[in-house]
């Protein structure tokens, strides 16, 4: 279709006197600098298995549920529909749901979880099949026809792209064809409904590298991702997330067992995200990643509350530890 000025001059006034053309902040300042969730846009992500791509988009999915947005998720590596709520239940209140736990989380909070994650998360079950992108993209617009009065889906994980069913019988032995389609698919979907979609990535196979007395895997390269030079072509932003080995050396001295390195390679459209590095840290006990700040570890949103000399601190819309007020509960 055709279009000319007149048919978009309204659409373009709006672009034109907007204020921000950034996308939804992820909850720390380090990474918005580089970074934002841009509505009606994808993400793709990639990292070593054991890596934490899972644990990332699930950061940021619970720090949008803050917000009051709600997810759908396909995670099939995670675990089981139960088994994924237990690990958002131990985000939301830093404390394990098992009772079995060296440190479990009190029925008071359980309870209190339970209606937050009903809220703020839509789970696929895939137990018993595996799921394309377009059936994900279709359950999300007949849950949403169904169910007219509750809360939009915003956001989609569907990950990671070896366990996303994949039908080339049309495209023959033409993978990179096959990718044009599949990417293709998913920007169309998010570009008309205004949701972002979250997908990880698998490196195909490394070299072990060595360096200072270590041998390890490096960060892999978006090209050396299943899909490849196909699927970084077609990307949005792409993140690539490497956890170095504890001890490897760095410019202020040496990685510890809780660092994650987090590079944006790919920034589109214009003014949303921009290339560049930095690092987030991973607390195994509260199931969380925090950043830091001057000395501090500001967990996420944390930096709203906290005047630090290098920025200008920002009202927080939203308590951390508190469900959102737009939840009913």
């Amino acid at each position: 279709m055709i279009k000319r000025l007149n048919d978009v001059k309204e659409k373009l006034e709006v672009l034109r006197t907007s204020t921000n053309q950034k996308g939804e902040v992820t909850g720390f300042k380090c990474l918005d600098d580089l970074y934002t969730i841009k509505n009606g846009s994808y993400t793709f992500i990639l990292g070593s298995p054991t890596h934490g791509k899972s644990e990332l988009i699930f950061e940021l999915l619970m720090n949008r549920a803050h917000k009051g947005f709600r997810s759908l998720i396909y995670s099939p590596e995670t675990g089981s529909v139960e088994e994924i709520m237990a690990e958002l239940i131990h985000k939301f209140i830093g404390k394990s749901a098992y009772l079995t736990s060296f440190d479990p989380c009190t029925d008071q909070d359980y309870n209190k979880a339970l209606n937050f994650i009903d809220y703020s998360f839509l789970i696929v079950d895939s137990e018993e099949k595996a799921y394309s992108v377009k059936e994900l993209f279709e359950m999300a617009d007949k849950y949403e026809k169904e169910n007219p009065s509750e809360q939009k889906i915003s956001y989609i994980m569907a990950e990671p792209y070896n366990e996303i069913k994949h039908d080339m019988t049309e495209f023959g032995a033409r993978q990179d064809l096959y990718i044009e389609q599949f990417v293709g698919d998913i920007r169309r979907y998010c570009k008309k409904t205004g949701k972002h979609t979250f997908i990880s990535l698998h490196p195909t196979s490394q070299q072990i590298k060595q360096d200072s007395g270590f041998n390890y895997y490096p960060k892999p390269l978006p090209r050396e991702a299943a899909g490849g030079q196909a699927l970084f072509r077609k990307a949005m932003s792409w993140l690539t997330i490497w956890r170095p080995p504890v001890g490897f050396p760095h410019d202020n001295g040496v990685h510890g067992e809780n660092d994650l390195i987090v590079s944006i390679d790919k920034a589109k459209p214009k003014g949303v995200a921009t290339k560049g590095e930095t690092t987030l840290y991973f607390d195994w006990q509260r199931n969380r990643y925090y950043e830091r700040v001057e000395d501090k570890n500001l967990y996420a949103f944390e930096h709203e509350n906290t005047v630090i000399s290098t920025y200008t601190a920002m009202k927080p819309s939203t308590n951390f530890s508190e469900p959102t007020d737009k939840a009913p509960f």
